[in-house]
């Protein structure tokens, strides 16, 4: 039984660093079976389609993200914030890869309704995620709203973080994203 788990846990593992290097377009149960060694008969026994595995890489992107976030929650608003900052970091590596969410953006309107609601309920978790720690922040006075309601700084904070992911990776410039987190931190800190 451990076997099964070990080799579905490697076909996710392997399936994920793929999508985030090419988006879903590159993954391919050929591919896996053959980087994992093997048949690919057996990729079906783990997952029937290419939708059941980019919804279990989903939502085991969502768990990962989840447990982080509650990790985090000890922590003052700006060490939540470059722990948020961080989780991306550390997790993409700039340059190499993109969020599991964005992976899919390239294809979205050929995904299934599934799949799709999946992408977004990781990316509604991200943004709620930083929607509290923004409330946090603006609640113990270390952030400026600027004028903003906490649910559109969080958005462009994603929307930040995502665009520099992006561009960091097309540049294969490590210094985009760090200048990027640099000003929206400095924006979002009270001086």
């Amino acid at each position: 039984m451990n076997s099964i788990n070990d080799t579905r846990s490697q076909i996710l593992d392997t399936a994920q660093d793929i999508l985030q290097r090419q988006s879903i377009s590159g993954v391919s149960f050929q591919d896996l079976a053959d980087r994992i060694g093997i048949k690919k008969g057996s990729m079906y026994y783990h997952f029937k389609s290419k939708d059941d595995l980019s919804i279990a890489i989903l939502e085991r992107a969502s768990e990962d993200m989840s447990q982080a976030l509650q990790r985090g929650h000890s922590k003052t608003a700006s060490a939540q914030l470059h722990y948020f900052i961080g989780i991306f970091r550390s997790f993409m590596g700039q340059c190499e890869k993109i969020c599991p969410g964005g992976a899919f953006a390239g294809v979205w309107d050929k995904l299934n309704e599934p799949v799709q609601r999946e992408v977004g309920k990781l990316i509604n978790l991200q943004l709620k995620g930083v929607q509290h720690i923004i409330n946090t922040g603006l609640e113990s006075g270390e952030f400026d709203s600027h004028g903003q309601t906490s649910e559109a700084l969080a958005q462009w904070v994603i929307d930040n973080i995502q665009g520099a992911l992006l561009t960091s990776r097309i540049t294969k410039n490590p210094h985009s994203f760090e200048g990027s987190m640099k000003v929206l931190t400095e924006y979002l800190l009270k001086h």
